[in-house]
């Protein structure tokens, strides 16, 4: 017989895809728009899964978001151009709706999804005069207001068939609620509870979860956008939907027709939402008042070894010469031309290292690619002002290389044992970065995940790209 109860429950979630969920939510809760820098560190995180960099850059170049229609190639460019807290919104609702739609969801999975992406649009825009911060803490914490119940539906126990006969005779999510503690041996309320401390998922969503008569405003929006999505089910001109107009417009300080207006384009902008991730279900279960359709891609990104992409990386190219006479801040530049050598060049293991104040030593400060976790702090070389030295013969040479492959051999036989420390390789490619005639630091590639050999193809890719860094950095230093 399955253990039952708050801590059986919380070990098997712990255990199964809930934990994969909470990873890299808790990786995006981290990150904040304080600076340049968590922009950077947003896209290595999404650029290390690969569905996720395919949905952003799908989402990306929507009407919605690029009226104008210009392609936007990397996921740098699309933190630019939709906003830090926006992406991350949607980074959010991808896993959750990776998360909990795989495999064959049941109906109620998918309402409850559809509930929560309405939900979560309708508390956002409530918010008419909260930071940005504010709206997007609001949009997850409502998003995953079910996520207890969300996750034990799609966790495939064998309880969850006893459940779902459970939830024949249940109308609400109070009869829910019992339905679990008979079957589970812990509500879903209480498992919410249980994970948003244990998963530290924010104060918001467990003060929504454990509503009082003191409640912040963040939590009020939460309950609201629950309850707009609740009450448009029975009609936008239902007594019950009424009533709510009334609460948003005291809760927003607006006029009663511009509230009905804001919610019934929000929940156009939440059908919206779902379509963008190709879900017809989704759509059909939020009460839009104009017609969506799910936006499907037939040609989804294979996850593999990467691969060179000549036609991505023209793109990325142009890419960079519109942000370089954009004016776009040289963090996001560094960041564009790595995703160009990961993602078009198909390099698995990039990095842009910078000589220190004191230029005698020179440490990773860009970084994307599997195993470069641990680059910031390893990755670290000093600058031995010798002929002997291998950096020292790289900056006299003034050029790219390929160390251990091509004709390069004299900088091949440079090369000295605390490199291969850091990167556990003897082949990669390498190339000096200069301000004008200044010195700034290399750029570095390899393939050193797969362990593959280098070609004349990743070798010329990598070239284009080193030509593309210094060039920026000689029109920004020109310029100042």
């Amino acid at each position: 017989m399955e253990k039952k109860g708050l801590a059986a429950w919380i070990e098997r979630l712990d255990g199964g895809e809930g934990v994969v969920l909470t990873s890299i939510l808790t990786e995006l809760n981290e990150l904040t728009s304080s600076d340049e820098t968590s922009a950077n560190q947003l896209a290595e995180v999404i650029l290390k899964d690969a569905s996720l960099t395919t949905q952003i850059l799908k989402v990306a170049n929507t009407v919605h978001f690029n009226p104008t229609g210009s392609p936007i190639t990397t996921v740098s460019r699309s933190i630019l151009t939709i906003g830090f807290n926006t992406i991350k919104n949607i980074c959010i609702t991808i896993k959750v709706l990776e998360t909990i739609l795989q495999g064959k969801p049941s109906t109620r999975l998918f309402e409850i999804m559809a509930d929560a992406i309405h939900a979560a649009t309708q508390a956002r825009n409530i918010c008419v005069k909260m930071s940005a911060d504010g709206k997007e803490e609001v949009f997850v914490a409502t998003l995953l207001l079910h996520l207890a119940e969300m996750l034990v539906l799609s966790s495939g126990e064998p309880e969850v068939a006893e459940l779902y006969e459970h939830y024949e005779t249940c109308e609400t999510d109070r009869d829910r609620d019992r339905a679990a503690e008979k079957v589970l041996g812990v509500s879903f309320k209480r498992l919410g509870i249980a994970l948003v401390k244990n998963w530290r998922l924010g104060s918001v969503l467990q003060e929504s979860l454990q509503p009082s008569s003191k409640m912040s405003r963040k939590a009020d929006a939460v309950l609201i956008g629950e309850e707009v999505s609740q009450a448009s089910k029975k009609g936008w001109d239902s007594a019950e939907m009424k009533a709510l107009i009334k609460k948003i417009s005291a809760f927003t300080n607006s006029g009663i027709k511009d509230v009905e207006n804001l919610v019934r384009e929000g929940a156009n902008e939440a059908a919206e939402v779902a379509a963008n991730y190709g879900s017809d279900v989704l759509v059909a279960m939020i009460p839009a008042t104009r017609s969506v359709e799910a936006k499907n891609d037939q040609n989804k990104e294979e996850i593999g070894l990467l691969q060179p992409d000549p036609a991505l990386q023209l793109q990325i190219l142009q890419e960079l010469t519109s942000m370089m006479m954009e004016g776009v801040d040289m963090n996001s530049l560094f960041q564009a031309i790595l995703e160009g050598l990961h993602r078009g060049v198909g390099l698995e293991r990039v990095c842009l290292a910078i000589f220190d104040k004191g230029r005698e030593s020179l440490s990773a400060k860009y970084v994307l690619g599997e195993g470069t976790e641990t680059w910031r702090e390893k990755f670290k070389f000093n600058f031995v002002k010798s002929r002997s030295g291998f950096l020292f013969q790289l900056f006299s040479k003034g050029k790219p290389a390929w160390v251990g492959g091509g004709s390069d051999k004299e900088l091949t036989a440079a090369l000295t044992p605390d490199y291969i420390a850091v990167t556990g390789v003897r082949e990669f490619m390498i190339a000096p970065i200069k301000a004008n005639k200044k010195l700034v630091g290399f750029l570095y590639a390899d393939l050193g995940e797969s362990k593959r050999p280098l070609s004349e193809t990743y070798f010329s890719g990598f070239k284009h790209f080193s030509a593309q860094i210094n060039m920026s950095l000689a029109v920004i230093a020109n310029k100042g």
